[in-house]
């Protein structure tokens, strides 16, 4: 068991058939379109499709893992190598370099004549991308054969969302979330954005936690003092200024960021709306009761200044926030209470969808393959996903690990990450490869808006005929 080019970021076979010529896979899928498939959670879990599976079959083989080292994933896993080995007697090498370099490494290996890593872990933001590339194997014929998938691994578990997220994808219209095919595990986080404020604060001041954007606005000035920001945000040139920051208040303040769709060239944004202006004015005008140097706030400043009580309120990733709530990390984890972001009136609280998938690359070596999927099975299943929540507040993929009585007596929080990833909206700009350089456009100009360079008028003006014309270059608008 090894851990390589680790980077450390914040602390922060043929289906079975079943009772009427089903298939388990038959089932699930019906289960899906029901809205069952949390009622169906322990199919995947019956002893009886497998109550003598070997889970050491491939004992002796090395599998290689590239994913995240910027969200504490690597290290839970890390944690975990041991129990890896014991059980399955295969050795587990990890690779987690920061994004950037993890996104480079992940092309370079996904386009060469064959892969250095079994397993790789994608940003739910790059399914498209990557999974709609066609680099990855079809999962399906896996999770349908009881003798390459443990008993007890449980499909059916797996949050609904986040497979929609990172798993499903119908490559004849290049959709994700469409159809029923797999070609990825949510793992080893799916994840939203909500609502952090300290308990302590609100209830010393009268006030409830904010249910809208003018209450959160009237908690910051409320509560803003000399040593104590009446809130906080991502305010640096920084992926979360856009996607978590202006996206959250965007949406929930009626705003629709891409109107036509790319196939037929009609796919226009729609930055410089009046909720796009108005998005961004909202971040304006709480800068007198942030940071002084929010601006130039990423994750870990915020995480930072929130875990020693310096922060009364923000929205964040909830699995990003995780060291807030762990006592061991956080001078306010006992104070600190969470609920759905605020929202405008008439619009429902929710905010972007996030997380990973965990893929099997189709260029590995063809004798490693099914290897690779009994150890993606063990990366992604319950024991680790619990571990993950108890050990460092990650956002797991499981429903299970999300409504354990246990975990949400300890982490009440677990409550309001779930709905948040239940209730999430798709980015739309994740379903075109352009991505990245769309957000990275929006981030500067947003930035230069906050540090007093322009208004938030000019700077979506800007965003959007930037947008525009890279949509156009790349042939998804006329």
């Amino acid at each position: 068991m090894t851990v390589k080019d680790r980077t450390d970021g914040p602390q922060v076979g043929d289906a079975i058939a079943l009772k009427g010529g089903l298939t388990r896979r038959d089932l699930m899928q019906r289960a899906s379109m029901l809205g069952l498939t949390a009622a169906f959670g322990g199919l995947g879990g019956m002893p009886a499709f497998a109550a003598d599976f070997d889970m050491k079959k491939f004992a002796g083989t090395k599998i290689s893992i590239l994913m995240t080292g910027d969200e504490n994933d690597h290290r839970a896993l890390n944690d975990m190598l041991p129990q890896f080995v014991e059980e399955t007697g295969m050795e587990l090498e990890v690779t987690s370099p920061a994004l950037g370099a993890l996104i480079e490494k992940t092309l370079q290996n996904l386009k060469a004549e064959q892969s250095s890593f079994d397993l790789i872990e994608y940003l739910g933001f790059l399914t498209t991308q990557q999974v709609g590339g066609g680099y990855y194997e079809q999962l399906n014929a896996y999770i349908d054969n009881p003798e390459k998938t443990p008993p007890d691994w449980d499909v059916g578990d797996l949050i609904p969302a986040a497979m929609k997220n990172v798993g499903i994808f119908d490559m004849a219209t290049g959709a994700v979330g469409e159809g029923s095919d797999i070609y990825g595990i949510p793992g080893m986080h799916s994840g939203s954005v909500i609502y952090f404020y300290r308990k302590d604060l609100f209830e010393a001041a009268g006030l409830q936690p904010a249910k809208t954007w003018d209450e959160f606005k009237a908690a910051a000035e409320k509560l803003h003092t000399a040593d104590v920001a009446g809130c906080s945000f991502i305010g640096a040139n920084d992926f979360s200024l856009a996607a978590v920051d202006w996206y959250t208040r965007f949406i929930t303040t009626g705003g629709v960021l891409m109107a036509g769709s790319p196939k037929d060239k009609t796919f226009k944004p729609q930055v410089s709306s009046k909720e796009g202006i108005g998005a961004l004015q909202m971040l304006i005008d709480l800068l007198p009761f942030a940071p002084a140097n929010v601006t130039k706030y990423g994750f870990a400043e915020n995480v930072d200044g929130f875990s020693t009580g310096k922060i009364a309120q923000m929205i964040f990733w909830s699995t990003i926030a995780g060291p807030v709530l762990n006592p061991e990390t956080s001078m306010v984890a006992e104070t600190t209470g969470t609920r759905p972001v605020p929202s405008g009136d008439g619009n429902s609280p929710r905010a972007i969808q996030g997380g990973w998938g965990l893929g099997i690359p189709k260029n590995i070596d063809p004798a490693k393959k099914d290897a690779a999927w009994l150890a993606l099975t063990w990366i992604t299943n319950k024991k680790v996903n619990r571990y993950s929540i108890e050990k460092y507040n990650i956002d797991a993929n499981r429903t299970s690990a999300f409504t354990d009585p246990e975990l949400v007596a300890k982490f009440p929080y677990l409550k309001d990450a779930l709905k948040a990833i239940e209730t999430a909206d798709t980015i739309p700009t994740s379903r075109i490869p352009e991505f990245f350089q769309l957000n990275d456009v929006m981030n500067v100009e947003f930035n230069a808006a906050l540090i007093g360079q322009q208004d938030a008028k000019t700077a979506c003006e800007k965003v959007q005929t930037q947008w525009e014309d890279i949509l156009r270059k790349a042939g998804h608008l006329a």
